[in-house]
Protein backbone atom coordinates (compact mmCIF):
# COMPACT_ATOMS: atom_id res chain seq x y z
CA UNK A 1 0.00 0.00 0.00
CA UNK A 2 2.82 2.40 0.77
CA UNK A 3 4.35 1.57 -2.15
CA UNK A 4 1.49 2.37 -4.05
CA UNK A 5 0.83 5.49 -2.86
CA UNK A 6 4.22 6.31 -3.21
CA UNK A 7 3.50 5.72 -7.21
CA UNK A 8 0.55 7.82 -7.18
CA UNK A 9 2.77 10.98 -5.32
CA UNK A 10 5.09 10.58 -7.76
CA UNK A 11 3.05 10.76 -10.89
CA UNK A 12 0.80 13.51 -9.38
CA UNK A 13 4.29 15.26 -8.73
CA UNK A 14 5.18 14.69 -12.06
CA UNK A 15 2.18 16.16 -13.62
CA UNK A 16 2.39 19.05 -11.78
CA UNK A 17 5.84 20.21 -12.69
CA UNK A 18 5.07 19.15 -16.07
CA UNK A 19 1.98 21.47 -16.33
CA UNK A 20 3.99 24.18 -15.13
CA UNK A 21 4.16 27.72 -17.13
CA UNK A 22 7.49 29.46 -17.29
CA UNK A 23 7.52 32.89 -18.55
CA UNK A 24 9.37 33.98 -21.46
CA UNK A 25 9.51 37.42 -21.21
CA UNK A 26 12.67 39.63 -21.20
CA UNK A 27 13.46 43.22 -23.18
CA UNK A 28 16.00 45.65 -22.39
CA UNK A 29 15.01 49.36 -22.71
CA UNK A 30 17.13 52.03 -24.69
CA UNK A 31 19.46 52.69 -21.11
CA UNK A 32 20.15 49.04 -20.73
CA UNK A 33 17.76 48.32 -18.32
CA UNK A 34 16.78 44.76 -18.59
CA UNK A 35 13.32 43.73 -17.20
CA UNK A 36 12.09 40.15 -16.89
CA UNK A 37 9.45 38.50 -15.25
CA UNK A 38 9.56 35.65 -12.71
CA UNK A 39 5.09 35.59 -12.73
CA UNK A 40 5.15 36.94 -9.53
CA UNK A 41 6.58 40.45 -9.73
CA UNK A 42 8.85 41.70 -12.84
CA UNK A 43 12.55 42.44 -12.35
CA UNK A 44 14.76 45.04 -13.35
CA UNK A 45 18.34 44.56 -13.76
CA UNK A 46 19.93 48.20 -14.05
CA UNK A 47 23.44 48.68 -15.94
CA UNK A 48 24.97 48.53 -13.04
CA UNK A 49 23.93 45.32 -12.15
CA UNK A 50 21.32 46.56 -9.60
CA UNK A 51 18.62 44.31 -9.54
CA UNK A 52 14.81 45.52 -8.28
CA UNK A 53 11.19 45.23 -8.57
CA UNK A 54 10.06 47.37 -11.49
CA UNK A 55 5.96 46.09 -11.32
CA UNK A 56 5.37 44.37 -8.44
CA UNK A 57 2.20 41.54 -8.21
CA UNK A 58 1.72 40.45 -11.78
CA UNK A 59 1.32 37.06 -13.34
CA UNK A 60 2.60 38.12 -16.81
CA UNK A 61 4.16 35.48 -18.93
CA UNK A 62 5.21 37.89 -21.79
CA UNK A 63 6.57 41.56 -22.01
CA UNK A 64 6.56 44.28 -24.90
CA UNK A 65 8.83 46.88 -25.00
CA UNK A 66 7.65 49.35 -27.49
CA UNK A 67 9.16 52.13 -29.32
CA UNK A 68 8.74 55.20 -26.61
CA UNK A 69 10.69 52.99 -24.15
CA UNK A 70 6.88 51.80 -22.26
CA UNK A 71 6.40 48.19 -21.25
CA UNK A 72 3.76 46.64 -21.40
CA UNK A 73 2.32 43.34 -19.47
CA UNK A 74 -0.70 41.42 -18.20
CA UNK A 75 -2.14 40.01 -14.85
CA UNK A 76 -3.82 37.02 -14.55
CA UNK A 77 -5.34 35.73 -11.66
CA UNK A 78 -7.89 32.74 -10.32
CA UNK A 79 -10.18 33.64 -7.87
CA UNK A 80 -10.52 29.94 -6.08
CA UNK A 81 -12.74 26.86 -6.27
CA UNK A 82 -15.19 28.98 -4.19
CA UNK A 83 -15.88 30.79 -7.74
CA UNK A 84 -13.98 29.14 -10.35
CA UNK A 85 -13.22 32.22 -11.86
CA UNK A 86 -10.41 33.68 -13.67
CA UNK A 87 -9.48 37.53 -14.35
CA UNK A 88 -6.81 38.93 -16.89
CA UNK A 89 -5.46 42.83 -17.14
CA UNK A 90 -3.26 44.41 -19.37
CA UNK A 91 -1.13 46.92 -17.64
CA UNK A 92 1.38 49.47 -18.59
CA UNK A 93 4.68 51.17 -16.58
CA UNK A 94 5.59 54.28 -18.92
CA UNK A 95 9.27 55.18 -19.33
CA UNK A 96 8.81 57.82 -16.65
CA UNK A 97 7.74 55.15 -14.00
CA UNK A 98 3.96 55.72 -14.15
CA UNK A 99 2.09 52.08 -13.70
CA UNK A 100 -1.32 52.12 -14.95
CA UNK A 101 -4.18 49.86 -16.25
CA UNK A 102 -4.49 50.04 -20.29
CA UNK A 103 -7.42 47.05 -20.55
CA UNK A 104 -9.05 47.17 -17.55
CA UNK A 105 -10.16 44.10 -15.51
CA UNK A 106 -12.02 41.29 -17.49
CA UNK A 107 -13.71 37.82 -16.35
CA UNK A 108 -11.37 35.07 -17.92
CA UNK A 109 -8.99 35.42 -20.18
CA UNK A 110 -8.12 38.09 -23.35
CA UNK A 111 -8.55 37.14 -26.65
CA UNK A 112 -5.73 39.38 -27.39
CA UNK A 113 -3.23 41.23 -24.59
CA UNK A 114 -1.59 42.99 -27.28
CA UNK A 115 1.81 41.95 -25.77
CA UNK A 116 2.55 40.85 -29.67
CA UNK A 117 3.30 43.56 -31.78
CA UNK A 118 4.90 44.41 -34.83
CA UNK A 119 6.80 47.95 -35.68
CA UNK A 120 3.71 49.74 -36.75
CA UNK A 121 1.66 48.79 -33.63
CA UNK A 122 -0.16 46.05 -34.95
CA UNK A 123 -0.81 43.39 -32.83
CA UNK A 124 -1.08 39.34 -33.06
CA UNK A 125 -2.56 36.25 -31.18
CA UNK A 126 -3.98 32.98 -31.86
CA UNK A 127 -7.69 32.15 -32.53
CA UNK A 128 -9.31 28.45 -32.06
CA UNK A 129 -10.88 27.35 -34.95
CA UNK A 130 -12.60 23.79 -35.17
CA UNK A 131 -9.38 21.17 -34.74
CA UNK A 132 -6.68 23.90 -35.24
CA UNK A 133 -5.81 27.62 -34.46
CA UNK A 134 -5.58 30.37 -36.79
CA UNK A 135 -3.30 33.49 -36.25
CA UNK A 136 -5.09 36.94 -36.07
CA UNK A 137 -3.93 39.92 -35.97
CA UNK A 138 -5.50 43.61 -35.16
CA UNK A 139 -4.62 46.84 -37.00
CA UNK A 140 -4.37 50.11 -35.03
CA UNK A 141 -7.51 51.09 -35.58
CA UNK A 142 -9.17 48.39 -34.44
CA UNK A 143 -9.72 45.86 -37.43
CA UNK A 144 -9.02 42.14 -36.98
CA UNK A 145 -8.69 40.14 -39.70
CA UNK A 146 -6.75 36.44 -40.45
CA UNK A 147 -3.36 37.22 -40.98
CA UNK A 148 -2.69 33.96 -42.54
CA UNK A 149 -4.82 31.04 -44.66
CA UNK A 150 -2.06 28.52 -42.87
CA UNK A 151 -3.99 25.75 -39.98
CA UNK A 152 -1.76 25.62 -36.82
CA UNK A 153 -1.38 22.96 -34.52
CA UNK A 154 -1.03 24.91 -31.22
CA UNK A 155 0.32 27.98 -31.11
CA UNK A 156 2.31 28.32 -27.99
CA UNK A 157 4.44 31.69 -28.37
CA UNK A 158 4.73 34.14 -30.93
CA UNK A 159 7.97 36.45 -31.25
CA UNK A 160 8.11 39.60 -33.64
CA UNK A 161 11.57 40.62 -34.70
CA UNK A 162 12.15 43.79 -35.68
CA UNK A 163 15.51 42.68 -37.28
CA UNK A 164 13.71 41.46 -40.41
CA UNK A 165 10.33 42.35 -39.89
CA UNK A 166 8.94 38.38 -39.31
CA UNK A 167 6.93 36.84 -36.89
CA UNK A 168 8.32 33.55 -35.29
CA UNK A 169 6.00 31.14 -34.05
CA UNK A 170 5.94 28.04 -31.96
CA UNK A 171 3.78 25.66 -33.26
CA UNK A 172 3.46 23.03 -31.03
CA UNK A 173 7.23 21.53 -31.50
CA UNK A 174 7.80 23.60 -34.80
CA UNK A 175 9.33 26.78 -35.37
CA UNK A 176 7.39 28.97 -38.71
CA UNK A 177 8.39 32.14 -40.17
CA UNK A 178 5.48 34.40 -40.92
CA UNK A 179 6.46 37.13 -43.31
CA UNK A 180 4.40 40.47 -43.68
CA UNK A 181 2.40 38.86 -46.32
CA UNK A 182 1.71 35.83 -44.33
CA UNK A 183 3.60 33.12 -46.23
CA UNK A 184 4.30 30.78 -44.04
CA UNK A 185 8.02 29.03 -44.29
CA UNK A 186 9.16 26.14 -41.76
CA UNK A 187 12.46 26.74 -40.40
CA UNK A 188 12.63 23.56 -37.45
CA UNK A 189 10.61 20.63 -36.65
CA UNK A 190 13.27 18.56 -35.31
CA UNK A 191 14.52 20.29 -31.96
CA UNK A 192 12.99 17.29 -29.62
CA UNK A 193 15.45 15.38 -28.34
CA UNK A 194 15.53 11.47 -27.57
CA UNK A 195 17.01 11.39 -24.39
CA UNK A 196 14.62 11.82 -20.81
CA UNK A 197 13.19 15.47 -20.90
CA UNK A 198 13.57 18.06 -18.22
CA UNK A 199 11.42 16.83 -15.83
CA UNK A 200 9.46 15.36 -18.01
CA UNK A 201 7.36 18.16 -19.48
CA UNK A 202 4.71 17.49 -22.14
CA UNK A 203 5.45 18.39 -25.80
CA UNK A 204 3.01 21.36 -25.79
CA UNK A 205 5.54 22.97 -23.14
CA UNK A 206 8.89 21.64 -24.51
CA UNK A 207 9.43 24.86 -26.25
CA UNK A 208 9.09 28.46 -25.12
CA UNK A 209 11.03 31.66 -25.96
CA UNK A 210 12.10 32.83 -29.27
CA UNK A 211 14.49 35.91 -30.28
CA UNK A 212 16.66 36.83 -32.82
CA UNK A 213 20.26 38.63 -33.59
CA UNK A 214 21.23 41.05 -35.88
CA UNK A 215 23.33 38.04 -37.74
CA UNK A 216 19.63 36.46 -38.78
CA UNK A 217 19.71 33.90 -36.47
CA UNK A 218 17.38 32.47 -34.36
CA UNK A 219 17.63 31.32 -30.87
CA UNK A 220 14.73 28.95 -29.53
CA UNK A 221 14.27 27.65 -25.67
CA UNK A 222 14.36 24.26 -25.82
CA UNK A 223 12.60 23.82 -22.40
CA UNK A 224 12.21 20.41 -22.41
CA UNK A 225 15.61 19.28 -23.55
CA UNK A 226 17.75 22.33 -21.09
CA UNK A 227 19.30 23.66 -24.14
CA UNK A 228 19.29 26.79 -26.60
CA UNK A 229 19.00 25.79 -29.99
CA UNK A 230 20.94 28.10 -32.46
CA UNK A 231 18.87 28.27 -36.28
CA UNK A 232 21.39 29.96 -38.79
CA UNK A 233 20.01 31.81 -41.76
CA UNK A 234 20.87 28.07 -43.84
CA UNK A 235 18.70 26.32 -41.92
CA UNK A 236 21.65 24.46 -39.84
CA UNK A 237 20.98 23.84 -36.17
CA UNK A 238 23.41 23.84 -32.99
CA UNK A 239 23.36 23.86 -29.62
CA UNK A 240 24.44 27.63 -27.86
CA UNK A 241 23.80 27.09 -24.64
CA UNK A 242 22.92 23.96 -21.75
CA UNK A 243 21.73 25.47 -18.64
CA UNK A 244 22.96 23.26 -15.31
CA UNK A 245 21.09 20.52 -13.43
CA UNK A 246 17.95 21.95 -11.90
CA UNK A 247 17.40 24.47 -14.67
CA UNK A 248 16.28 24.87 -18.05
CA UNK A 249 15.83 27.85 -20.78
CA UNK A 250 12.59 29.60 -21.00
CA UNK A 251 13.53 32.76 -22.75
CA UNK A 252 16.60 35.26 -23.83
CA UNK A 253 18.02 38.08 -25.93
CA UNK A 254 20.66 39.34 -27.01
CA UNK A 255 21.64 43.10 -26.60
CA UNK A 256 22.71 44.93 -28.63
CA UNK A 257 26.83 44.81 -28.12
CA UNK A 258 26.43 41.33 -28.23
CA UNK A 259 25.84 40.12 -24.47
CA UNK A 260 23.26 37.07 -24.25
CA UNK A 261 20.34 37.40 -21.41
CA UNK A 262 19.51 34.24 -20.91
CA UNK A 263 16.10 33.24 -18.56
CA UNK A 264 15.87 30.04 -17.08
CA UNK A 265 13.28 28.50 -14.70
CA UNK A 266 13.91 25.17 -12.55
CA UNK A 267 12.65 22.34 -11.06
CA UNK A 268 11.46 24.27 -7.80
CA UNK A 269 9.61 27.11 -9.69
CA UNK A 270 12.14 29.45 -9.60
CA UNK A 271 13.59 31.81 -12.33
CA UNK A 272 16.92 33.11 -12.88
CA UNK A 273 19.02 35.27 -15.70
CA UNK A 274 22.23 34.54 -16.68
CA UNK A 275 24.07 37.14 -18.58
CA UNK A 276 27.31 35.69 -20.76
CA UNK A 277 29.45 38.75 -22.02
CA UNK A 278 31.13 38.54 -25.84
CA UNK A 279 34.62 37.48 -23.07
CA UNK A 280 32.05 34.32 -21.86
CA UNK A 281 31.93 35.89 -18.47
CA UNK A 282 28.72 34.72 -16.70
CA UNK A 283 27.19 36.68 -14.16
CA UNK A 284 23.78 35.36 -12.57
CA UNK A 285 20.45 37.50 -10.95
CA UNK A 286 18.20 36.07 -8.85
CA UNK A 287 16.85 32.27 -8.26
Amino acid sequence: MNRLILIFFYYFLCLSIAEAHPGVGIVMDGNGNVFYTDLTHVWKISPDGERSIAVRNVHTHELYLDTNGDIFGEHEWYEGEATDKWGNYVWCLSKDGVLEKTIPDVEGFLDNNTLIRDMEGNSYWAKKSGDYQILMRQTINGENSKFTKHQFKDIRWTHFSKYDNNLYVVDMLEIKKVSPSGNITLIADNLKETKLPFEGVADRHYIFGIWKDTDRNVYVAVYGASKIKKIDAAGKITTAFHSESGWSPCGGMIAPDGTQWIMEFSKNNNTRVVKIDAMGERKVYGG
